[in-house]
Parts: C-alpha cells; structure tokens; sequence
C-alpha cells in the first residue's frame, strides 16, 4: 500500500515551512531537485545538459514557477530551453524573469 497527501494537507505543510524559511526559498529548492533531475535524463540519453534542447509546458502558479526556475538553471548550464505558457498573462513573472535572464525564451 502507497501513502498519499490529500491536496490540504500538502498545503499545511508547505504553509508551515515556507513561514520558517525566507521567501521564495521552497520554489527554488524544488527547481533545483527538478533541474538536477533532468540533468541527470539527459546525461543518460544525450551525453549532457549543455546544447540539449529543453521544453517546458508551464502552467500558473507557484508550480509554474518552480518549472520557470528549473529552466533558468538549465538554460544556465547551457541548455536551450523554451517555454510554452499555458496561460501567458498568469504565468509566475519572476520565475519567467529569471528564465529569460539566464537565456532561455518564454511563449
């Protein structure tokens, strides 16, 4: 049998870390695990992250933003990364902010 979270009690936990650590700090350390990870798909299918060509499907919110952030890291590592918003006008301005500051495109 497999343990699952309900979505508010997910929630409680992310509300009670996230009054602990500065802000923005979760985001960024789920990019992080998010970005190591495809570092890790790509080292095993195509030789490396850098030159590899990277899509991301982005979406609003917080979860967008940690995709936005995890592109920029990507993008950082040399990376081509584009992102496909799926709602433009919602999309997390500062993570989009740092995706295109690290060279990676948003649409």
């Amino acid at each position: 049998m497999r343990l699952a979270y309900g979505v508010d009690q997910v929630r409680a936990a992310e509300a009670a870390l996230m009054a602990k650590l500065p802000d923005g700090a979760l985001m960024r350390r789920a990019a992080a695990g998010l970005a190591r990870r495809v570092a890790i798909l790509l080292k095993d299918g195509r030789g490396g992250v850098y030159g590899a060509k990277v899509a991301l499907m982005v979406g609003v919110g917080d979860n967008g933003g940690d995709a936005l952030y995890a592109g920029a890291r990507l993008a950082g590592r040399g990376a081509l990364v584009e992102a496909v918003l799926l709602k433009p006008e919602r999309a997390h301005s500062d993570g989009l902010k740092a995706l295109k500051a690290a060279g990676g495109r948003g649409w």
